[in-house]
């Protein structure tokens, strides 16, 4: 499964904070905002299952964006991927791969709820 607070870390240590908070920032609001206007223009289940499908990816946004501003305020990117394997190509990889969870609809945050109770 995938691990968010990791997977967040190794996105700004790639790209930066300038690049993926607003990344976040319009998946957390966009997303949602065309699964809405999705849901109330859908005639079929289809279109209905697209809109909720639409507000899922959202919503596995919102911790991802959570974590993203709390390791840049704690300055916490580069401790938070240290323990990983010092072979960034192999890290980038390995976290593209669970990258791919964020497409499934809600996943990804029922996933950062069940690490954050852990923890």
């Amino acid at each position: 499964m995938v691990h968010v607070r990791r997977l967040v870390a190794v996105d700004l240590s790639g790209l930066g904070p300038k690049i993926i908070i607003p990344e976040f920032v319009l998946a957390v609001l966009g997303a949602p905002a065309l699964g809405v206007l999705t849901l109330r223009q859908s005639t079929s289940v289809e279109g209905a299952v697209f809109g909720v499908a639409l507000i899922g990816i959202g919503v596995n946004y919102v911790p991802m964006l959570i974590h993203a501003i709390d390791l840049v305020r704690r300055s916490a990117v580069d401790a938070t991927v240290a323990d990983q394997s010092p072979d960034r190509r192999a890290l980038y990889a390995k976290y593209r791969r669970q990258s791919l969870w964020l497409v499934v609809p809600f996943v990804v945050a029922v996933a950062a709820l069940s690490q954050m109770r852990r923890s």
